[in-house]
C-alpha cells in the first residue's frame, strides 16, 4: 500500500461555542468550515503548517454522532490523504470484507469525498481515508456568527500547530498491525519513564503530522479505554512548555497535569492539560530540547 500521509483529526464537540471555547483556550487558527450532509454535522477546520496537519470539529445538528460518548463529545478519528478513496476502498474490502463503512465514498465539505474504516477491523481506531477533488470552499467567514458576541475570534495568543496525535494500543503486535493495515512508516521510537510506556512515531511529511503510537508497559495507561486502547490525546508544539503552563494556570488554576514538564522521549519535554477545563479533550503541549533519537529504526525486531 502507497503510503498515507495525516490529513486531519476528528474532534466531535456537541456545540457550536465548544468548538470556539476550544479554539480560543488552545491558541488556534480557523481555515475554512462548511456542513456535511452525509452526517448532519457543521464542520470546521484549523490552519494546517508546514509539517503539521489541521484539526477537523465535527458539530451534528442531529443523528448519532450526537451520542457520541454518550453525548459529551472527544477525540473520534484520524483521517489520511489518498490519491483514490475508491482504490483505498476496494484494496481494503478484498483483504477484509466488510471492513469499510460506506459502500461508496461520501461529500465531506465541497473539497472532499471520504469513507470510514470500522474500528473493529483497524486496532479500534475509526479511521477515515480523504480524497481532494475541488477547491477548498469555505474560507474567510466566522463560523461561530451564531453565537454572537461570544462567537467572536480574538487573535491567537500563540498559534499552535500540531505536533502529533496519541494513540494507545495495548501490544507492540496491535501497533505493528496498525501501521501495516494503514500504509504508515516508522520514523523513530523510544521510552517514556514518566509514562512506563514505549513510544513509536510515524514519518511526518508536507502538512502533516506523525502519529504516536503509545504501548503502555504498566500504569494508569494499561486500563486506557478498559484496556483496549484507542485515540488519547492530541499535542501542539510550543516554544516554551513551562510558559505555556503558566499562562494556562493563571487563566484556569490547577489545569495543568504536572507542576513541571516531564521528559518524553530523548528530544522533547511535555506537560498535559486536564481534559475537564478543556472540553473533556486531553492536550498535551511538547517543546523539542534536543535532537531526535533516531537509532532504534526497527521498533518490532521480532515481528
Amino acid at each position: 500500500m502507497k503510503p498515507m500521509r495525516l490529513h486531519h483529526i476528528g474532534i466531535v464537540l456537541p456545540t457550536l461555542k465548544q468548538a470556539h471555547d476550544f479554539i480560543e483556550t488552545n491558541g488556534l487558527e480557523v481555515d475554512y468550515s462548511g456542513f456535511v450532509n452525509a452526517y448532519h454535522a457543521d464542520l470546521v477546520f484549523t490552519k494546517k503548517g508546514e509539517v503539521s496537519s489541521p484539526i477537523e470539529f465535527i458539530i451534528p445538528h442531529e443523528g448519532v454522532l450526537t451520542q457520541f460518548n454518550h453525548g459529551k463529545g472527544g477525540i473520534a478519528h484520524i483521517a489520511f490523504e489518498v490519491d483514490d478513496v475508491e482504490a483505498v476502498r476496494a484494496e481494503m474490502e478484498k483483504e477484509t470484507p466488510g471492513c469499510m463503512l460506506e459502500k461508496k465514498a461520501v461529500q465531506g465539505t465541497d473539497d472532499i469525498v471520504v469513507n470510514f474504516r470500522r474500528p473493529s477491523t483497524n486496532q479500534g481506531i475509526l479511521v477515515e481515508y480523504v480524497q481532494t477533488t475541488a477547491p477548498i470552499a469555505g474560507r474567510g467567514r466566522n463560523p461561530f456568527e451564531a453565537l454572537g458576541a461570544e462567537g467572536k475570534l480574538s487573535e491567537s495568543w500563540h498559534p499552535l500547530r500540531l505536533h502529533h496525535i496519541g494513540i494507545v494500543l495495548p501490544t507492540l503486535e496491535k501497533a505493528h498491525a496498525f501501521l501495516k493495515t494503514n500504509g504508515l512508516e516508522v520514523d523513530y521510537a523510544g521510552f517514556v519513564d514518566a509514562y512506563h510506556a514505549d513510544l513509536i512515531f510515524t514519518k511526518k511529511g508536507p502538512f502533516c503530522s506523525p502519529i504516536e503510537m503509545i504501548i503502555p508497559r504498566e500504569g494508569v495507561l494499561t486500563q486506557f479505554n478498559g484496556g483496549r486502547g484507542g485515540i488519547a490525546h492530541i499535542a501542539f508544539e510550543v516554544d516554551d512548555v513551562e510558559a505555556v503552563r503558566k499562562h494556562m494556570e493563571a487563566q484556569t488554576p490547577g489545569c495543568m497535569l504536572e507542576k513541571k514538564a516531564v521528559q518524553g522521549t530523548d528530544d522533547i519535554i511535555v506537560n498535559f492539560r486536564r481534559p475537564s477545563t478543556n472540553q473533556g479533550i486531553l492536550v498535551e503541549y511538547v517543546q523539542t530540547n534536543a535532537p531526535i533519537n533516531r537509532g532504534n529504526a526497527n521498533p518490532f525486531p521480532d515481528l
